[in-house]
Parts: C-alpha cells; structure tokens; sequence
C-alpha cells in the first residue's frame, strides 16, 4: 500500500478524540466483528517490542509492559497496521510463544502468531507508517524541543525514520 494510500486509509477511521488508544482499539474490533484484546507483557529486552497473535476468536496485540505510555500507544499502533494492512509472517512455535505470554490460552486455538522481527522490510515500514499517521491525526506526535526521555527518542526516530521512507 503506498503512502497516500495509506494516508487515505487512516482518515477513514475513527479516531477518537481526545485520544483514547483503547477505545480506537474497540472502534476497529467492532468494525472488524472481531474484538481486538491489548495485553501489556514483560519481554525479552532483545526481543521484540510488540506482536500480533490471532487466535479462532481474538486477535490479541502484546505490547511491553515496561515503557512509556505514549511507547506503548506507538507499539500497539505498529501492531495494529500489520493487522489492518493484512501482514503475514513465517509461524513460530506457537505452544512456546502462549506458554511465555499468555499461559492460560489455549495453544491448539492459535491461527497465526505475528513477531515483529519476522516481517520484510516493505511491511515493516508500512505497520511504522501507518503507527506514525494516526499518532499525527490524533495530534499525539512527540516534538524535539522538548527533552526527551531515551524511550521518547527511540520512538521519534522510529516515526521519523517512517516518513522519510514515505515520503
């Protein structure tokens, strides 16, 4: 999808304002007919920040539990881009990857598990672009001209990084 796709995309939805990440997270699922669930987990620090798994009932976005709110928000945002621009990646082992984040599912109801790091590059880009468009229309984008945390910087780096490679 290209950027002004994409851009068109992001206006059709509906972003609620003030900002509520979990409120737009129910907007889509009930759009979709299929309830988005957000879990806040610790992993790994070398792994990745955020994933997507879809189970017969749920699709369920992971996020690291030990970073800034505006982070997470950026995280689930990535996450849901892969969801809505219909990303997919290789399957690793899902009975590890429930067993690790969520031990009380059932691994036999996993469809897809979607990491991060498994991604091209094409559809990372993507998932940061469409993170970045919907921070910018809720008007949630960090500024340089104040100090940033490190976790701050990361995230406008990530974001951009996105738009020079949009635009």
């Amino acid at each position: 999808m290209s950027h002004s796709r994409l851009s068109e995309f992001v206006a059709l939805l509906d972003v609620p304002a003030p900002f509520d990440i979990d409120e737009l997270v129910r907007r889509i699922g009930a759009v979709r007919g299929r309830p988005i669930v957000l879990r806040a987990v610790d992993l790994p620090a070398d792994g990745p920040s955020g994933m997507w798994i879809a189970t017969g009932s749920a699709d369920h976005i992971c996020y690291a539990a030990g970073t800034s709110p505006l982070h997470q928000e950026h995280i689930v945002l990535h996450e849901l881009g892969h969801l809505l621009c219909g990303h997919t990646a290789p399957q690793p082992d899902p009975d590890k990857i429930f067993k690790f984040l969520m031990p009380s599912l059932d691994p036999a109801m996993v469809r897809s598990v979607l990491g991060r790091s498994a991604y091209s590059d094409p559809e990372e880009r993507q998932a940061e672009m469409f993170a970045m468009l919907v921070l910018e229309r809720a008007n949630r984008l960090p500024s340089r001209r104040h100090r940033l945390s490190p976790e701050l910087a990361e995230v406008l780096d990530r974001i951009e990084a996105a738009l020079g490679a949009g635009r």
